[in-house]
Order: C-alpha cells, then structure tokens, then sequence
C-alpha cells in the first residue's frame, strides 16, 4: 500500500506543479496582452497625431502657395516697372529685351503688367479685359510665366 500512497501523492504534486506552470503561462499571456494592448494605443495615438501633421502642412503649403504667388507678381511688376523706365528713357524694346536677357515678347508682358498694376480696375474689381490674361488679350498665358525666355513662345 506504500506504493500507491506514493504514487497518488506523486501524482498530485505533479499535478500541483502542472497547475502552477499552467497559471504562470497564463499570467504570462496576460501580462503581454496587456502590454501589446498599451504599445498599440501609443501607437494608434502616434499615427493619428502624424496625420494631422499632414493635414496642418497642407493647409500651411496653401497658404505659403498664396503668398508666394503675391510676392511673385509684385516681384513681375518691379521687373515690368524697370524695363518701362528703360523704354521712357528711349530704348527699344529689342535692346530693353537683349540686355535683361529675356525675349521681346516676355519683356513687353513685364511691361503691360506693370501698367496693368498702375490702371483703374473695372467694377468688379478686376483689371481692363486687355490685361487680365497676361496682357495679349487672345487668352493665353504670359510667356515669361512658363518660365520660358519668350523667343520661342508664338
């Protein structure tokens, strides 16, 4: 009877120490469960954040869009502004052209810019009809816009 007495308590100490190993590979489980469950809301919260920076940037690069192009055309003016001196000293528009280094047809487009800053608006507050599309009136865009030199535009 010694025998089965001890192999039953053999038993229910193995038994004991698979329950113990059992419950502390659970606790294990848990315990990163849990802390997979923290590392993934941080993350989710990260990502979340970093769209809005893309969000915030887009609305920002509109804005610089905006302000740049403002800057850009008084820059045009004060270049048209410039060669118009030229002209009311008596240059031509070929030598106004040659020494800025631009075509003929871009320089004269400076120029009508410029007049077009100095003239009255109409009623809706937009210039004369001539100068809204660069100035040609035929609709197409300034050549110098393209950022092209003018010779081969038209």
């Amino acid at each position: 009877m010694t025998g089965s007495i001890t192999t039953r308590s053999a038993r229910a100490s193995a038994r004991e120490a698979a329950r113990r190993a059992a419950e502390a590979a659970q606790e294990a489980i848990a315990a990163r469960t849990r802390r997979n469950t923290e590392d993934l809301a941080a993350y989710f919260s990260a990502l979340e954040r970093g769209r809005t920076v893309d969000c915030w940037l887009e609305e920002r690069m509109a804005v610089l869009r905006a302000q740049a192009e403002g800057r850009r055309v008084g820059h045009r003016r004060a270049c048209g502004a410039a060669l118009a001196a030229m002209r009311e000293c008596g240059e031509s528009v070929r030598d106004i052209a040659r020494m800025a280094g631009i075509g003929e047809n871009a320089a004269r487009e400076l120029m009508r810019l410029a007049r077009a800053a100095e003239m009255p608006q109409d009623c809706g507050g937009e210039p004369a009809a001539a100068v809204r599309d660069g100035g040609g009136g035929d609709g197409q865009a300034a050549p110098w816009a393209a950022g092209t030199n003018g010779a081969a535009a038209q």
